[in-house]
């Protein structure tokens, strides 16, 4: 008789799978960005310095965080291909749990989850998600997890769970969840406590990636090179000027380079917030969850400011979803939730 497989929730977006699951009653989530590029890796000079050399059918890939050579994952059909498994599998080595038989609850963007026009499962989509994560892969000299099952959920609603089910929502309350991710902005209408998805939006062009792109290519301009990792923690910690100058060869061009950075979060703000009035122009309550939240939530206060404080940033908003469906799939009770750990940079979200 087999041994039950473990239950790991997986936001597995386009630029960092968020990896969720629980241990000895402790929620546990990790944070693994995604950067790969084709060919090997030579070994490690340093002891302890681990290499991950992949290989898919006959195609050869290493992890490689900081190779301006890194292949672009901002894209829709990062979903159904190679580099999605690879960024799953990697990711799974990251919990420093043992490889073993597993099911994955993953995601997809709601408008690749739903049909747009009757808001009903696509199945089709569905079906090539969870086959994609069941093919065949190793790791060179090292075991990957094997991946018996896949459950797929949709991105962004779920995050908003434990928030619906906490705030006192009657029948009728409509919730809008706004899920600002690396390459698409989701967006979805709850009613209740989740009792229906009224209404679905998605936008493919819109998402994190128009900041990160802006700063790759300021970071070129100023002979600095990057892979999309590290033009990602520049956003993220570009108010931390010992990192920003760790990171720009030129630093004559700091000020324009941050500049450049802070206008796209701008556009980026203002394009998300048009687009939300358009879709749900006077819900009841708005939760912003996935990576790209803290960077738009001003805007979407200013746009719903009769509000007020319905206008929700979900605590630790990127890795909110792996969260919520860990809860939502595990039979196990949680008597402690551990801060989500953002890997290669080693802190706490």
């Amino acid at each position: 008789m087999n041994a039950p497989s473990m239950n790991i929730a997986i936001d597995d977006g386009s630029s960092n799978v968020k990896v969720s699951w629980i241990e000895n009653g402790v929620l546990k989530t990790i944070v693994s960005p995604n950067s790969f590029r084709k060919d090997w890796k030579s070994a490690a000079l340093l002891n302890g310095q681990k290499v991950y050399n992949y290989s898919i059918g006959t195609t050869k890939y290493t992890y490689d965080a900081t190779s301006d050579k890194a292949l672009s994952t901002t894209h829709i059909e990062f979903q159904y291909g190679d580099l999605n498994l690879l960024a799953v599998h990697h990711a799974l080595l990251q919990t420093g749990l043992t490889p073993c038989p597993v099911k994955v609850i993953a995601t997809l963007p709601i408008t690749e989850y739903y049909r747009p026009d009757d808001c009903q499962k696509d199945e089709a989509k569905i079906e090539a998600k969870r086959q994609n994560l069941m093919r065949e892969s190793s790791l060179n000299k090292g075991e990957l997890f094997q991946i018996v099952d896949v459950e797929v959920m949709p991105e962004g609603l779920p995050a908003a769970l434990s928030h619906l089910i906490s705030s006192n929502c009657n029948e009728f309350t409509k919730s809008l969840v706004i899920d600002c991710g690396g390459t698409t902005l989701d967006m979805g209408i709850i009613v209740g406590e989740f009792d229906e998805v009224s209404a679905i939006y998605g936008n493919k062009e819109i998402g994190v990636s128009m900041v990160t792109d802006a700063a790759r290519k300021a970071l070129a301009a100023a002979d600095s090179d990057s892979s999309y990792l590290v033009a990602n923690e520049l956003i993220k910690r570009r108010h931390d000027m010992d990192f920003v100058q760790s990171v720009i060869n030129d630093e004559s061009r700091i000020a324009e380079i941050l500049e450049k950075i802070e206008t796209k979060i701008r556009e980026l703000g203002e394009q998300v917030a048009y687009e939300a009035k358009k879709f749900a122009k006077n819900p009841n309550r708005v939760y912003l969850v996935g990576g790209g939240a803290v960077l738009i939530a001003d805007a979407i206060r200013e746009a719903y400011a009769v509000l007020g404080d319905r206008v929700v940033l979900i605590d630790n908003a990127q890795t909110a979803l792996s969260r919520e469906m860990c809860l939502y799939h595990s039979s196990e009770s949680v008597t402690e939730v551990d801060k989500p750990v953002m890997l290669e940079v080693g802190e706490h979200e």
